[in-house]
């Protein structure tokens, strides 16, 4: 039992970070707005920040962040100095790689901006404070990519709080910047702010790690280090399989834009919301589990390996169904509540509503890929999860040209999702050939599980019938006392049906109670 509270107690925290640091964005994303609207400025600060932000998700925090935890996994029980000497080569070569992008990207920044900012070329002005944006920004790699080497270390530690919160002090740098910044260097403030937000999130993270009695060291002779040739190696499939994904977007972006007006707007302002429970808590709970699943393998306890990725299927299984239901039935009144407003008319909540709907579909099938796809990294393998998102990929485009015939933009979201479950049966598959899973040994749970959500289906849709009508009068409001009266009703189903999460359940009201009763005492 302490494992498995442990297990639920991380994602907490991981979880509870990625919510605050959504909402911290969101200030950001306000402030940005009211400084520069949806001006030329705007256009040229966000084109600029795509260039490093795209290496970043491609380099640093999904390839780097994934690669360390398996192998300084089995630096685990090792001397120190042999722990030291393996992190040190990963940063200093880690360095010297994207130090080199870096400078090439600042010096080759007016080619590049070019050849991305096709609508800018008739703009001198545009072109070169973008230009001028993608120089300034550019070091943010560089800061990025030593923040998820913090983080990939703390987390095969259980360190999980420090870089859950991480990316707030990015947002808050951001928010700083527009505040105290503007009136002295105007509209460099965005590119600065970028900046200092990568400063705050890699020292936040140093601290822990220097505590922890860690140190980076330069390693001059770090491609001798059979650590550092292992992440690279690990590293390589993980950033092909990222680079397929952003291609899957492009691809469906441009078929979206030969849909009607609005489509491509709509799509994005969907997946938008349904990112949001997809961090806080799919995300959280594969980022959490996959020290553990590395660690079992590290110390060849094989049914240890199972239980865990088992106990993470049935946590994003029992959490993501519930979360569908709501953003299906409530999807209407979710988009008007977060975009309805100024130039975000009933046209535009109606076609964001649609897509948000059949998003939702593959909420849970979107969180078990990463699921899985730790898996696949905790085993040391990253080219199998490389092959089927090709697959998948391919797929994924056919079914966009198909769909979209019949359905319209919205085709688009279901095929999305669709590949996102065949993705999840793929990669169960070929898990199940290298390692023994043990996934349907739980058919009480199942039949519970069906019954509960069947259940909640009918209160949902019995609160959107009789609350619904007066969402016009005070809708965040309802929307709070919506979501808490089936937050509630699903905790008394857990309960009632005697789910095996009534256990984690109450386990964590008692750490709740027991701290607030420790906290009157105080006070008394």
């Amino acid at each position: 039992m302490g494992r498995k509270r442990s297990l639920i107690a991380n994602t907490l925290i991981v979880a509870s970070g990625t919510l605050l640091s959504r909402f911290t964005g969101l200030w950001r994303e306000v402030l940005l707005s009211a400084a520069f609207g949806a001006s030329w400025v705007t256009d040229a600060f966000l084109l600029a920040y795509t260039i490093p932000n795209l290496l970043r998700r491609l380099f640093a925090e999904g390839a780097l962040g994934t690669s360390v935890v398996p192998v300084f996994s089995e630096y685990q029980g090792r001397d120190k100095e042999e722990v030291v000497a393996f992190l040190s080569a990963v940063f200093t070569g880690l360095t010297i790689i994207v130090a080199a992008l870096c400078a090439l990207g600042i010096i080759f920044a007016p080619q590049i901006v070019r050849f991305i900012a096709w609508g800018f070329r008739g703009n001198l002005e545009k072109l070169s404070l973008t230009v001028d944006f993608t120089r300034l920004m550019f070091p943010f790699l560089l800061l990025i990519s030593w923040s998820a080497l913090l983080m990939g270390s703390l987390n095969t530690l259980y360190v999980f709080s420090w870089s859950a919160l991480a990316p707030v002090f990015f947002n808050l740098g951001m928010v700083g910047s527009l505040l105290f910044l503007r009136k002295w260097v105007d509209v460099y403030c965005l590119a600065l702010g970028v900046l200092i937000g990568g400063i705050g999130q890699f020292l936040f993270q140093l601290f822990p790690f220097y505590r922890l009695g860690l140190r980076f060291r330069l390693h001059l002779r770090f491609w001798k280090e059979p650590g550092f040739r292992k992440v690279v190696q690990l590293m390589l499939p993980v950033t092909f399989a990222l680079a397929v994904s952003q291609l899957n977007t492009l691809v469906d972006r441009l078929i979206a834009s030969t849909c009607r007006e609005g489509a491509v707007s709509a799509l994005y302002f969907a997946d938008r919301l349904m990112e949001l429970p997809l961090g806080v808590f799919g995300i959280a709970i594969s980022t959490v589990i996959l020290p553990s699943l590395s660690q079992s393998i590290q110390e060849e306890k094989l049914e240890r390996w199972q239980d865990t990725l088992f106990e993470g299927f049935r946590l994003v299984i029992f959490i993501m169904l519930p979360i569908t239901v709501f953003l299906m039935v409530f999807r209407e009144d979710l988009v008007k509540i977060v975009y309805q407003r100024g130039f975000f008319d009933l046209r535009a909540t109606s076609m964001t509503s649609e897509a948000l709907l059949f998003y939702a579909l593959g909420l849970p099938a979107f969180s078990l890929v990463h699921l899985f796809t730790r898996a696949f990294y905790s085993l040391q393998d990253t080219y199998t999860p490389v092959k089927i998102g090709v697959l998948v990929v391919g797929c994924n485009i056919a079914l966009d040209f198909l769909l979209v015939r019949f359905m319209g933009f919205a085709g688009l979201a279901l095929a999305t999702s669709l590949c996102a479950l065949l993705n999840f049966l793929l990669l169960e598959t070929f898990l199940k050939r290298c390692q023994t899973l043990n996934m349907s040994g739980a058919g009480k749970w199942w039949w519970k599980l069906a019954l509960q959500v069947a259940a909640f289906v009918f209160f949902a849709y019995f609160l959107w019938k009789t609350l619904g009508q007066t969402f016009d009068s005070s809708r965040i409001i309802v929307l709070v006392v919506i979501i808490f009266m089936l937050a509630l009703f699903y905790v008394f189903l857990t309960i009632g049906l005697k789910m095996e999460e009534k256990k984690t359940i109450i386990a964590i009201f008692e750490k709740f109670y027991n701290k607030f009763a420790k906290g009157i005492k105080r006070d008394e």
